[in-house]
């Protein structure tokens, strides 16, 4: 199940660097559309962020969701990646993952509380930059999740002595 879930965690990284890219060009766009498109000329008024707040909260707001959907299901895979598999380099990963998930998660939230005040194209580099980590940690955990798979598969009902000089070094 565990290295499904890391499988799983790959593809999410991908889909979610996309959905990072396309929601920050579009509140982008809406951002600078709202710039040029808020002049009044009739009255000398500049008008403001009015249309700006519309469009691009409602995206920042969507995104903000979209956002908390995957950075939950990277919350779970480290949670299960640090139960499941009992390697020294899995739960140091899971570990990291999950602290940096924790202050990604409160970033989201802040974001959604506000989205008129921080707008997701200001956001979206720590996002991407998170989305590559979970990627970077899901690699990681797999491998391990397969190394401890074979590892106690080979080792059932039998009694291994191990050598002083043949640790792994990622288990170490």
């Amino acid at each position: 199940m565990n290295k499904a879930i890391y499988i799983i965690g790959i593809v999410f990284a991908f889909i979610f660097i996309g959905i990072c890219g396309y929601y920050a060009e579009e509140v982008s766009s809406a951002r600078f559309n709202a710039l040029f498109s808020s002049y009044n000329y009739s009255d000398y008024s500049y008008g403001g962020y009015s249309s700006y707040d519309s469009s691009s909260s409602d995206l920042t707001m969507e995104a903000g969701l979209w956002s908390l959907f995957f950075i939950l299901f990277f919350i779970t895979m480290n949670l299960i990646g640090l139960i499941k598999v009992k390697t020294r380099t899995s739960k140091v990963i899971s570990i990291i993952g999950l602290s940096f998930s924790a202050i990604i998660l409160f970033w989201d939230f802040a974001v959604m509380a506000s989205p008129g005040a921080m707008s997701f194209d200001e956001v979206s580099p720590a996002w991407i930059f998170f989305a590559l980590t979970m990627l970077a940690f899901a690699i990681v955990g797999l491998i391990q999740s397969v190394r401890y798979a074979n590892r106690s598969s080979n080792t059932r009902g039998t009694v291994k002595t191990v050598s002083a000089d043949s640790s792994d070094l990622l288990d170490s």
